[in-house]
């Protein structure tokens, strides 16, 4: 069956997308809290509500607006950034939250969608032979430097790593060669010794464990030590709903936000694990449609763009999960419990949805 999209119909499949990762992620979080409605269930449910009114008031407002305001809502993304580098809250040694009293920002997960935004604006505005011009990447490089150094700065691995990846794709996107784009991890590679003295003692046990998990095994590998075995008990249909071991003992840690991926493959098994990635795939190609079908360059650039970041969400919170990397503290989308990344996210789809609203006008 093909996938068919029309864009003057309302984005039906998406919302339905949505709506089943939301049915998934609340029925989880109440499991994980020994099956009652306690104040993190409703906490979570308030997030879904408050996302869900941003992903609205994102989808109705014209993308023609958002591409002339990219640049000023990226410079507030970097501000709150510096802001949060003063004055923002500490937990475990990291700097990363903004305390407003009535809400608890987290500036590198807004950063991301507004990096975004200024770099479709960017290239949107650059011809293609231009842009094969390396002058011409300067100014898309600050955009990315920028952001990311104050993000190491809290320290945040996880997000660096997700702006720099989401960044290299839409190098691709713009049509800049292939050789100018593998100059980057070249560079990177060249740089290791360098970023490996300047990465924080846990930053470095992290990776250190990755590579042998079993080398402290209550310490800085148990983490990903109780994922393997959530994953693994649960077996082909799992352990079922709120008999997982690992979960409910309180063995697996971050349950509800980085590992709540292990704590469904425990309940929900494989079968589990499995739809969940098939939901992403259907979403994954949604937001893919929409930028093929999308009838300006900034429209196209942005979609391509968020699909990219979602994307990589997806792929090293699962990657880190199963042991594949190591653990950087990205959440899952639309299903780890948080409300900034959630808001984020559904903002990025409010986003998707504009674009299909503009098509919908011009076709």
């Amino acid at each position: 069956m093909k996938f068919k999209l029309n864009f003057k119909k309302p984005p039906l499949f998406l919302a339905l997308i949505i709506i089943i990762l939301f049915c998934y992620s609340m029925s989880e979080i109440y499991s994980l809290s020994s099956s009652q409605f306690t104040q993190r269930c409703i906490n979570h449910l308030l997030h879904i509500i408050f996302s869900l009114f941003m992903f609205f008031i994102t989808s109705i407002i014209p993308i023609e607006f958002w591409k002339r305001t990219a640049y000023l809502i990226y410079l507030g993304g970097v501000l709150l950034l510096l802001v949060t580098s003063v004055i923002g809250k500490s937990v475990l040694g990291a700097q990363r939250w903004l305390d407003l009293k009535f809400i608890t920002l987290q500036p590198s997960e807004i950063m991301r969608t507004t990096m975004v935004l200024a770099l479709a604006k960017y290239f949107s505005n650059i011809v293609l032979p231009d842009i094969r011009r390396s002058r011409y990447l300067v100014g898309s490089v600050l955009l990315l430097l920028v952001p990311v150094a104050l993000v190491l700065k809290q320290p945040d691995l996880g997000s660096a790593m997700l702006l720099i990846f989401t960044y290299i794709s839409m190098l691709f996107i713009a049509g800049v060669q292939y050789w100018k784009i593998a100059t980057l991890p070249l560079t990177a590679l060249i740089l290791t010794p360098f970023i490996w003295n300047s990465l924080h003692n846990y930053q470095k046990d992290r990776i250190l464990v990755f590579l042998n998990p079993e080398t402290d095994p209550n310490g800085a590998g148990y983490h990903i030590i109780q994922s393997k075995v959530a994953l693994g008990v649960g077996g082909i249909f799992g352990l079922g709903f709120q008999q997982g071991t690992q979960c409910q003992l309180d063995f697996l840690p971050e349950k509800y936000t980085d590992f709540i991926f292990s704590a469904i493959g425990e309940e929900f098994g494989f079968v589990g694990c499995l739809t969940v990635i098939v939901l992403y795939i259907l979403l994954l190609l949604f937001n893919y449609k929409i930028a093929i079908k999308s009838k300006d360059k900034f429209s196209k650039y942005l979609a391509f763009g968020l699909n990219a970041m979602i994307f990589f969400y997806i792929l090293i919170n699962i990657s880190m999960v199963c042991g594949v990397v190591p653990i950087v503290g990205i959440p899952l989308p639309f299903l780890s419990y948080g409300g900034a990344a959630l808001s984020v996210l559904m903002i990025s789809e409010g986003l998707i949805v504009s674009i299909i609203n503009s098509n919908s006008q011009k076709g």
